[in-house]
């Protein structure tokens, strides 16, 4: 894939003689991003709905796509933008190929610093135990500088191993395992007796689970029965328990609420600084209080001030009334702060 389209690889004299596997469409580097992430603490089971989540997280991309190649704990992802990809094939009338990143068609290191040609431009990668820890590619080969920048903030030694990448393309990517194609079957004088002893391993295996079932079916039928008999009995008290808990706390939110006598009283006291006003609203929902007082010249910034030093309430803020000389003042209290958090 290039800048312009798709295009043959071997429209290339430096590749006229690489060969892959099956069709490909190979990404250069310059079009993806990488990272390796760690899953040291995520259970097996959840890290790849956290893959996904990662990958939509540092992709800028509406809609990317990925290559993910698992290595013990952590995981060595290319991502990039699928849009293109499709619009690509379309504008071209091409068929659907196989999508391979270009970093995968190169052999993977072991340990050290490696400056890899590219079809288009370098790429500078830190390997340890097989891990691409970091990459970072360049339009043009880096000098000095750039490499030691590279090898600081990837943090390796300054007396790491350093190699040169050669540019030629494995036939397939370096993580795929060797396994038996069509043409291996036939050829392989092993593989029919290899077949049919895996056919008759199943084959048993089948025959004994079925017995299985039919010896222990009648014992579980009455065992299941009592249990859920049992367990019909703990999901009855559960249920009760459950719903005198939620009672018991609706009881306790009304107890521990203040009373409107006592709500009256702080906010007289947040306005006894003012002269000659007049309280024309006073709303109360939902852990907010709303009152619309009536003064000339009312100096709200100040007003504000002197009620949120009052402990009872979490946020105080002003708002216009109907005419220049009517304010809105509404008070939160804290279950009005929980409530919100909870929406969240």
């Amino acid at each position: 894939m290039t800048a312009e389209g798709i295009k043959l690889l071997a429209s290339r004299s430096e590749y006229e003689l690489v060969t892959l596997e099956s069709p490909t469409l190979i990404l250069p580097r310059k079009f993806l991003f990488y990272q390796c992430m760690d899953f040291e603490s995520v259970p097996r089971a959840l890290r790849k709905n956290l893959l996904a989540q990662r990958v939509r997280q540092f992709s800028p991309f509406n809609n990317p796509a990925s290559w993910q190649v698992s290595e013990g704990k952590s995981a060595l992802v290319w991502f990039w933008d699928s849009e293109r990809v499709v619009r690509m094939h379309h504008e071209q009338d091409l068929p659907t190929l196989s999508v391979v990143p270009e970093t995968m068609l190169y052999p993977a290191l072991e340990k050290g610093l490696r400056l890899q040609p590219c079809i288009e431009g370098w790429e500078l990668q830190y390997w340890v135990n097989k891990l691409l820890l970091h990459s970072r590619w360049f339009a043009n080969k880096p000098d000095a500088r750039e490499q030691a920048d590279f090898v600081r903030v990837c943090g390796a030694t300054e007396d790491e191993y350093w190699i040169e990448g050669s540019a030629e393309l494995l036939s397939k990517p370096w993580n795929e395992k060797a396994f038996w194609s069509k043409e291996n079957l036939q050829s392989e004088a092993v593989a029919p007796r290899l077949v049919l002893g895996i056919f008759l391993a199943w084959f048993c295996l089948q025959l004994g689970l079925g017995l299985g079932v039919q010896i222990k079916k009648a014992f579980l039928s009455a065992s299941v029965a009592t249990k859920n008999h049992r367990l019909a009995d703990v999901v009855k008290q559960r249920d009760g328990a459950l719903q005198q808990q939620e009672f018991n706390q609706s009881v306790s939110a009304l107890v521990d609420a203040p009373s409107q006598l006592h709500l009256v009283a702080q906010v007289r006291s947040c306005l006894a600084s003012l002269d000659k006003f007049m309280i024309l609203d006073w709303q109360y929902q939902r852990g907010q209080i709303a009152v619309v007082l009536q003064q000339d010249n009312l100096d709200t910034r100040a007003l504000i001030e002197a009620c949120n030093k009052n402990p009872l309430f979490t946020d105080v803020r002003a708002e216009p009334g109907i005419t220049p000389n009517q304010s809105r003042l509404v008070f939160s209290l804290p279950n009005a702060v929980k409530e919100a958090n909870d929406a969240q």
